[in-house]
């Protein structure tokens, strides 16, 4: 297989399962029936202005029908250094201290990589969470080799997609992984070879669930012929809607919604971001609505563009990654803050689906 050089910023690589929608203490809304599908869970949120518009509530999400997990987890990308090579920190007890951090301010999905570092993600996420806690979900991706900064190339054979998820469970200090997702379809091996090697995987024990990353609505529909699709790891933000159509049919079959890029890369924050030398700049008019909404709530342009994906469906579930204490801080207090109609149908209006 041929390396090439790509730019992770601009191409980041089930059977139909019931789940219901939980809501917290705290919320306001009542709890939706055990047994809610969740494409009547994604539009009675929709109707309703969106998934936790009312008093702030966070739903959770019940992940492949058997994993509860907080819809707001930890994304490992930050943990790392730019083109996903190296670690960030030179001290590896600053991230150490940053996933702990998270799963004590109440994260339960902590989603991860082989190829971030490579093997260094997974790696801290085992030296700092295990023996993992009751609850806590570890997610991994498989099927892409990383040969330098931003070089990569997808190793979807049966034997690579093998060797590297026994790799990732040495790595993770685990006899199952939670949630497996195959970075990239390889379009030189049949789809049914690659999600064939993860079923069998799954039937052996070594992971619960199946999820995909970067792929499109015709593509999510065949795979769900072929094996049990727990999750997808799109990009998606309340800027980018290229992957509507994904989502709907994720909504519609109970299938968990990564978006990957849920702040555009640290230009929804006011900050660009740190994996790319070109990251694309906010339009001014999206740059004003975060601005005016946020500051109505005391809050960043970040934590607004996090609460939108809450708000906007049930199924998303963002796992925004940093480095910093502060941000991770700022990130999970987003699923605190209620937007109003008023206020979605703005940050509705922002983003238009090109895909």
């Amino acid at each position: 297989m041929d390396a090439q050089t790509n730019s992770d910023a601009a191409t980041n690589p089930e059977l139909a399962v019931e789940h219901g929608v939980r809501r917290d203490p705290y919320a306001t809304e009542p709890t939706a029936a055990a047994g809610q599908t969740s494409a009547g869970a994604a539009a009675g949120a929709r109707a309703a202005g969106g998934a936790c518009a009312a008093g702030g509530a966070r739903p959770d999400f019940v992940l492949g029908g058997t994993l509860t997990v907080r819809r707001l987890g930890f994304g490992t990308g930050g943990l790392v250094g730019p083109g996903y090579w190296g670690p960030r920190h030179a001290d590896p007890a600053r991230s150490l201290a940053l996933l702990r951090r998270a799963v004590d301010r109440g994260v339960t999905l902590i989603d991860t990589a082989d190829n971030y570092g490579p093997d260094v993600a997974e790696e801290l996420v085992a030296r700092a969470l295990h023996p993992y806690p009751a609850g806590l979900v570890i997610a991994t991706k498989g099927g892409v080799v990383r040969t330098g900064p931003d070089v990569w190339h997808v190793a979807g054979r049966p034997e690579h997609l093998r060797a590297m998820c026994d790799a990732s469970l040495r790595r993770l200090r685990t006899d199952t992984i939670d949630l497996y997702q195959l970075h990239r379809l390889d379009p030189d091996v049949p789809m049914a070879e690659q999600l064939g090697t993860l079923v069998e995987l799954q039937q052996a024990g070594k992971i619960r669930h199946i999820g995909l990353d970067s792929i499109d609505a015709a593509e999510l529909a065949r795979a769900r012929e072929l094996a049990p699709i727990a999750s997808v790891q799109n990009r998606y933000n309340v800027l980018d809607r290229a992957s509507e159509d994904v989502l709907e049919l994720c909504e519609r079959t109970g299938t968990a919604f990564l978006p990957w890029f849920p702040l555009g890369h640290g230009t929804l924050t006011g900050a660009p971001g740190t994996r790319t030398a070109t990251p694309s700049p906010t339009p001014p008019s999206a740059a004003d609505a975060l601005t005016t909404i946020a500051v109505a709530h005391g809050a960043t342009t970040g934590q607004i563009a996090l609460a939108w994906l809450l708000h906007h469906s049930p199924a998303l579930l963002p796992t925004p990654g940093t480095g910093s204490p502060d941000h991770l801080d700022e990130n999970l207090a987003a699923d605190r803050i209620a937007l109003t109609e008023a206020e979605l149908g703005l940050l509705d209006a922002l983003g238009t689906p090109t895909g």
